[in-house]
């Protein structure tokens, strides 16, 4: 499986350097948030394999890096790219735990298909509001799934509202806690991306993310 994955990430990244090549000959394209958005994910697969969880513990931007990663991205990168690579460099490093995690997988998918959407229509409010929105509804899905598959929530409403907020006892930081600093790694990482791209636009004298999309 390892040197199938493998051959899988040599040949996404081979392709899409071609994409990136290519892409970034538009005037909107901007290579410093895109190197961000690689230097996190490389941060990912580093916390993966070295067990770093208690480094940054909770720093977690991977909706963002979803999201936004793809609304920054040139038309010609597909938006599977993000998902792609994030699920090869996971079963690099933890195959075993892939099984379990197929809807946090849809959910980066979505998140950046939607991203990859809004390229066009791509804006500091859309940006930041789509960043929020993906984060809130990861939270949502994924809480609602452990409240449904592990026996220690009751099936009922207060069982629901237990794993939005508490949580399984056995577990810290309390299902809020996660949720808000995750919430936080997003935003943040999303403001990341606009000073990048702004930065970068400025020096190079195109078109910046404005407040909201500018229509001609």
């Amino acid at each position: 499986m390892r040197p199938l994955v493998t051959g899988f990430l040599f040949l996404a990244c081979t392709q899409a350097h071609g994409w990136l090549s290519t892409g970034m000959t538009s005037s909107r394209s901007l290579w410093l948030p895109v190197t961000i958005a690689a230097l996190a994910l490389a941060w990912r697969m580093a916390k993966l394999h070295f067990g770093l969880h208690d480094t940054l513990a909770n720093f977690a931007p991977w909706m963002a890096l979803a999201f936004a990663g793809s609304m920054v991205m040139p038309k010609q990168v597909p938006f599977w790219l993000w998902p792609a690579v994030m699920l090869g460099c996971d079963m690099l490093v933890h195959p075993q735990d892939i099984g379990s995690m197929w809807l946090v997988y849809a959910c980066f998918a979505v998140a950046s298909l939607v991203g990859s959407y809004l390229r066009d229509k791509r804006s500091i409010t859309t940006l930041v509001g789509g960043t929020l929105a993906c984060s809130l509804g990861f939270y949502l899905i994924t809480s609602t799934q452990a409240w449904w598959l592990n026996p220690v929530y009751a099936k009922s409403a207060a069982g629901w509202l237990q794993a939005l907020t508490v949580g399984d006892p056995s577990w810290q930081p309390q299902a809020w806690v996660f949720a808000l600093r995750s919430l936080l790694s997003d935003l943040g990482f999303g403001l990341l991306l606009i000073i990048a791209y702004n930065g970068e636009a400025n020096l190079r004298r195109v078109a910046p993310l404005h407040m909201v999309e500018r229509t001609a």
